[in-house]
């Protein structure tokens, strides 16, 4: 079955929608004229609102006749469940099962569909009431859940061993049901995690607060699995450790749980066990990135259905970006390849099943919010990781490095030739790599799962083979213009030099900004740089070899080959000027012209 309409398939998801709600959120920050990215000081203490059950409570506020009936919500018969309120759950029904298992453990469930009108328009009204109530101080986390300055909704700090912040809770979630009809519960601690973590203590419909002087005891029975970030994969890792809860986390061997988790995985669990977050508030955090995926009932019977799926996609992708008037300067492809002979899976044959999820970024020309292009590096991107059509499972399409579209002229523009080849600039170019690099996101990566122990040398060899091997810069130059090429073939001939001439110094410069570090042996050599550019320049000197040959016979071919050879004198690409980088572009040119001499001759 070929993937859906994406467009079709968004206006059904509640995936798409979640997604999507930042650019909702964004136009009411700026109606509450919010800056971007101010980051102030973390609260002393923060609340944590969690609307219960947001979905099926919108489902079902203006229908009384499903007052206390197990109700669910889904897009289809055949879907999953997204939210079911507290009835169903009773009765075994969970998000994530299939309507059908639902269904069966509780042949009284009513199964609605999505109303994101009435969420969108319920979750701004929450919203309306958080602002007012935190003086401002809210943090947006999606449509039903947001961080608050606690001290901001008391009206000033209050004695930690007071009930001034439950009861300012209690009041808060009388305001949102009085408003909504909609219960929401409220966790609160000394930080966002610790407030997180209360929230599911509070729920459903309640409040709780972990005080200071509980917090070891509170982590102490909290499981490992209830951390934000860590899930039921995590937690089976963990428990062949012996990992169930917090403490158990804290007392673990640091090198067990960087084995099973990963050096990042662990640090970052060993610092949540013991209740640390440092993370800076940010009433409005700025955007790092913007995409669409699709991984439900996506079925590709060849690639030409790939490449359309990916396409829509990516013009998905840009209309977001055009609303919020940005533009991006890196594209991600992710593509979910199904597992050779896993057996299809039972409870969701329309899901992705058993597959490895591979991730492939690669730098844009510049920056731009423009569907062609996007979809472009994305199938670009696609076609490198060399996976059949049909064991593709899903697909997404992000964009990374935003900027605003106003400043997108402003982005860095590619070097001309003589810059990129000016040896002398090697070491400015690598100091000024070193200096980004650390700002640079993670462009590579091939994982089955999401964890964070990959071996830095193989990311970095990876990272270089995918700038420098699958840039496309300027080569298609003269791939549109056929008529040209038929009536002036010098032009043509330089074109096709010219193009790949610019393909490899592109190569050569952005290796020459890498940290020395990075450079390593298993990364390609200038000659094979040089083969690699020149290969893309092949079809154009055959094409034109051959209309030589068979209208001069033997001395037009030489003519033409000889003219074509003439090219690395009378261009710019002097060995003696570029030294061996020169010398390897000249020398893969005139390898690649005496094969073709030699293969229109064969002919």
């Amino acid at each position: 079955m070929p993937p859906r309409d994406v467009a079709s398939f968004h206006e059904n998801s509640r995936l798409h929608f979640i997604g999507s709600w930042r650019a909702r959120y964004e136009a009411f920050l700026d109606a509450k004229g919010v800056d971007d990215d101010d980051v102030s000081s973390p609260p002393r203490v923060v609340m944590h609102v969690d609307m219960d059950c947001f979905f099926a409570a919108c489902a079902t506020r203006d229908r009384p006749d499903l007052a206390n009936v197990p109700v669910a919500v889904s897009w289809g018969t055949r879907g999953e469940i997204s939210s079911c309120n507290y009835e169903a759950r009773r009765l075994g029904v969970a998000a994530g099962q299939g309507v059908f298992t639902a269904t069966t453990k509780c042949p009284d469930l009513v199964v609605v569909p999505y109303d994101f009108e009435t969420i969108e328009r319920v979750g701004l009204e929450v919203y309306e009431i958080l602002f007012e109530a935190s003086k401002g101080r809210c943090v947006g986390v999606s449509v039903d859940e947001a961080f608050l300055d606690a001290d901001a909704v008391v009206g000033g700090a209050e004695d930690a061993d007071t009930d001034a912040y439950e009861r300012a809770a209690e009041t808060l979630r009388a305001k949102v049901y009085a408003k909504t009809r909609c219960a929401c519960s409220i966790g609160i601690g000394s930080n966002a995690l610790l407030a997180r973590m209360a929230t599911r203590r509070a729920k459903p419909d309640g409040v709780f607060r972990v005080r200071d002087e509980e917090t070891m005891d509170f982590l102490a029975t909290t499981a490992a699995r209830d951390i934000p970030g860590f899930g039921r994969r995590a937690a089976e890792k963990l428990a062949t450790l012996g990992i169930v809860t917090c403490e158990d986390a804290r007392r673990a061997r640091r090198e067990d749980l960087v084995e099973t988790l990963g050096a990042k995985s662990a640090e970052r669990l060993v610092r949540a066990a013991r209740g640390v977050d440092e993370t800076p508030w940010r009433v409005r955090p700025r955007r790092k990135t913007v995409g669409a995926q699709m991984s439900w009932g996506v079925r590709c019977a060849d690639d030409d259905v790939a490449i359309d799926f990916v396409r829509q996609l990516a013009r998905e992708v840009s209309q977001r970006m055009q609303k919020l008037k940005i533009v991006a300067s890196k594209t991600t492809l992710k593509l979910w390849r199904a597992v050779a002979d896993a057996p299809p899976s039972a409870k969701h044959p329309q899901g992705h099943g058993a597959c490895d999820v591979l991730t492939r970024t690669r730098p844009m020309k510049s920056a731009t919010n423009d569907a062609d292009e996007i979809a472009d590096a994305a199938i670009a991107t696609m076609r490198e990781l060399r996976a059949a059509a049909t064991m593709i499972r899903g697909l997404g399409v992000s964009c990374s490095k935003l900027d605003d579209a106003p400043s997108a002229a402003t982005a860095r523009r590619q070097p001309t030739l003589s810059q990129m080849f000016r040896t002398g600039d090697r070491d400015k170019n690598a100091t000024e790599a070193e200096t980004n690099d650390a700002e640079e996101e993670e462009d590579i990566a091939e994982t089955e799962s999401e964890r964070d122990d990959d071996d830095d040398e193989d990311e970095d060899v990876a990272r270089t083979q995918s700038q420098l091997l699958q840039n496309d810069c300027d080569v298609a130059l003269f791939n549109d213009s056929q008529a040209e090429m038929d009536s002036d073939r010098t032009n043509a001939l330089r074109a096709a030099y010219a193009a790949a001439a610019r393909r490899y110094a592109w190569q050569r410069h952005e290796l020459a900004r890498l940290r020395p570090g990075k450079r390593r042996r298993e990364t390609l050599s200038q000659d094979e740089y040089a083969a690699r550019a020149v290969a893309a320049s092949a079809d154009v000197v055959i094409a034109h070899a051959r209309r030589a040959f068979v209208r001069d016979g033997e001395s037009g071919l030489r003519a033409f080959t000889n003219e074509a050879r003439a090219l690395c004198r009378s261009q710019e690409l002097l060995p003696e000027r570029f030294g061996g980088q020169g010398a390897s572009f000249a020398a893969a040119w005139l390898h690649r012209v005496d094969a073709v001499e030699a293969v229109v001759f064969s002919a």
